[in-house]
């Protein structure tokens, strides 16, 4: 469907030029109060989940030991892989002067899930209008699986922001009766999500190419634009998908992620394991309700039915594409969320007009506060559940890091990047064919066992590993026991 045409009493040049990239009109100073409510509330909540946050995980770890080596200037270690895009890292090593902590790593994360929170009102404005633009933006910062995201040290949310900026430019620029060459800016927004993350240029095609079939007829129009900012976003995710150099990896981002062992995709299945975290929580319930409402007005001409089917279909096509090429983990759905929120908030805004007076006021104001606590108890839950998982590694860790003092040491361990970063400690993971606990001179050798985590010895194995390294220097009881070994003269075989 075609975008609606201009008003006849706009029609200056001043105005044309506008409209080829139109954020939807003026601003009023109640949505300017509104935003800023909307922006203080997320990074209240944001903030209040980082304060708090559990020990580092797996990839969050991976993610810190990266930027703390960008901020030192030194090459990465055994704890990276080629497969891992460097843009979120090297962001984070900007921060290093403020103390290197995972709550300032999470906290800048936390800013990119502003940013997200602000291209879906502007997105959503434009396509809807300011009503459904804060409607739309209230509903991406106060989502569960985006918030979650949102306050760890992951590159899901940086990427998504980016790669919905990226759409989105290329929406404002096509909202008028011909496209405009500000639609060059979304090639370095392409290129700063590939770099943040990989896997962002699949997000961001869908959205470009369902936006570009509803405005196609314009498109064929006038297509230099599009055809110039095309082809550049696509050589500059060519350029850092396959040049290792300016990735720094040793093959290229390419190749390593097609000889990962765990790019084999189940997605669909673990979706359908996850359906509670998915499209459980509340606040996409909500959105989900709006969707479903916003069709019935399309019926009656008070929506844009190609605006709306737009919104829709990028968010479920990005969906399904994301379930197809991954194993499934929530965050991963991290560009596909916003877009339900764009489709849901013309829906629910013509919902909320429906309810009389002072009961409207009051019924926004109950489902707000009731989206936010439902928020900020699952960030503590979040929480609750990392430190029991995590607790006991970070405490082993810091253990060794105190009984080293300083000295060159070494850890023997199924948890690898954790154990780096909070011993200080070079790590080497287990050997499941025989034991072996390498022997350095003048390092201190110590054996890690976390109980419960993959990649360790069991049975047999394990006991001539325990009787290799003698007796733990401490044990530390919780959800996973770990136990620490002082390895006072390191074997090879056992």
């Amino acid at each position: 469907m075609e975008p609606d045409r201009p008003a006849a009493d706009s029609a200056t040049p001043a105005a044309a030029s506008r409209r080829r990239f139109s954020v939807g009109g003026t601003f009023a100073r109640w949505e300017w109060l509104a935003l800023a409510g909307i922006v203080l509330g997320y990074l209240l909540i944001a903030l209040l989940a980082v304060r708090r946050g559990p020990p580092l995980g797996w990839d969050e770890a991976v993610y810190s030991l990266r930027a703390q080596d960008f901020a030192a200037g030194e090459p990465w270690g055994r704890y990276w892989d080629s497969f891992r895009a460097p843009g979120l890292p090297w962001v984070l090593s900007l921060f290093w002067g403020l103390g290197g902590h995972p709550t300032v790593f999470r906290a800048a994360v936390a800013g990119f899930g502003l940013l997200l929170v602000l291209v879906a009102w502007l997105l959503a404005r434009h396509l809807f209008g300011p009503g459904p633009g804060l409607i739309a933006a209230a509903g991406v910062a106060l989502s569960p699986p985006l918030l979650l995201a949102a306050t760890q040290v992951w590159p899901d949310i940086p990427g998504a922001a980016l790669g919905l900026a990226a759409v989105a430019v290329f929406v404002l620029a096509t909202g008028g009766e011909r496209s405009s060459w500000w639609m060059l800016a979304l090639v370095p927004a392409v290129a700063a999500a590939t770099f943040l993350r990989f896997g962002s240029p699949l997000p961001i095609a869908i959205g470009l190419l369902v936006v570009a079939g509803w405005r196609r007829r314009m498109l064929l129009r006038h297509p230099a634009p599009a055809i110039v900012a095309a082809l550049a976003a696509t050589a500059a995710v060519m350029v850092i998908l396959t040049l290792p150099a300016l990735t720094g990896g040793k093959v290229s981002p390419l190749a390593a992620i097609a000889g990962f062992e765990g790019s084999s995709s189940t997605g669909l299945a673990d979706y359908t394991d996850l359906a509670d975290q998915v499209i459980g929580p509340a606040a996409v319930v909500l959105a989900l309700v709006g969707v479903a409402a916003g069709f019935g007005w399309v019926s009656r001409g008070e929506i844009d039915r190609g605006a709306l089917s737009t919104a829709v279909v990028a968010g479920l096509a990005t969906a399904t594409a994301l379930a197809l090429v991954l194993h499934g983990e929530v965050r991963y759905l991290a560009p596909a969320y916003p877009w339900l929120w764009v489709a849901g908030a013309p829906g629910l805004l013509r919902l909320a007009a429906l309810i009389p007076g002072r009961a409207r006021s009051v019924t926004v104001v109950v489902i707000v506060v009731a989206l936010t606590a439902a928020a900020v108890g699952l960030a503590r839950e979040r929480n609750r559940d990392g430190g029991r998982e995590y607790g006991s590694t970070r405490e082993a860790a810091l253990g060794i890091a105190a009984a080293t003092a300083g000295e060159p040491c070494l850890v023997v361990t199924a948890r690898l990047p954790q154990v780096m970063w909070y011993s200080g400690c070079e790590a080497a993971v287990f050997n499941l064919d025989e034991v072996r606990l390498p022997a350095r001179p003048g390092t201190v050798t110590f054996m890690l066992l976390v109980g419960g985590f993959p990649r360790q010895p069991e049975g047999e194995l394990l006991a001539a590993y325990r009787a290799a390294a003698g007796e733990p220097v401490l044990v530390i009881e919780g959800r996973r026991p770990a136990q620490v070994h002082l390895v006072r003269e390191p074997a090879t075989a056992g």
